[in-house]
């Protein structure tokens, strides 16, 4: 049994080497260029405490050595938070919510004239609700950030894979 398990992962291996996989974020040359790009794209300013969230991990995963003197992209970033209750009680009291942070973003060149590539994130993250306001809003701002982080990692992956193809 083990002579065949050890068959298959060499064809599973075989197979991924021949369809030309690389790993997105590797040292080859091509994946050196899209964290090349990466670090050229200027993330404008994102409204409110989730939105500081959002792009200060958008500048942590894209440029990790800093902004760029001379940006060629610019990435303009929009959100909204909308928090729904789920588990209600025979009060009509409600003691799970669901937020729900959606991103809009817009890549675009140096003038920001021309749109490149444009996307949108969708992220839910739960909390419960107890009798304690700050409790409660402690876990609202957890909750948030958490989403937003989320957002950033899926909008940096997407403009990668964007990049990538290019």
């Amino acid at each position: 049994m083990s002579l065949f398990r050890v068959s298959l992962v060499i064809l599973i291996l075989g197979l991924v080497s021949a369809c030309g996989f690389q790993p997105l974020y590797g040292s080859a040359t091509q994946n050196a260029d899209v964290q090349r790009k990466l670090a050229q794209v200027y993330i404008e300013p994102i409204y409110g405490q989730t939105g500081q969230i959002l792009r200060n991990e958008l500048l942590d995963r894209g440029n990790p050595l800093g902004l760029s003197a001379t940006p060629a992209y610019r990435l303009t970033v929009t959100y909204s938070i909308l928090s729904e209750g789920l588990a209600i009680q025979n009060d009509d009291t409600k003691t799970r919510f669901n937020l729900t942070l959606t991103s809009n973003f817009r890549l675009t060149d140096a003038t920001g004239q021309e749109v490149i590539y444009s996307g949108s994130t969708q992220n839910i993250a739960s909390y419960n609700v107890v009798q304690s306001e700050f409790a409660n809003l402690s876990a609202s701002k957890n909750a948030a950030k958490r989403a937003a982080l989320v957002a950033a990692e899926q909008i940096n992956r997407q403009i990668s894979v964007f990049f990538a193809g290019r």
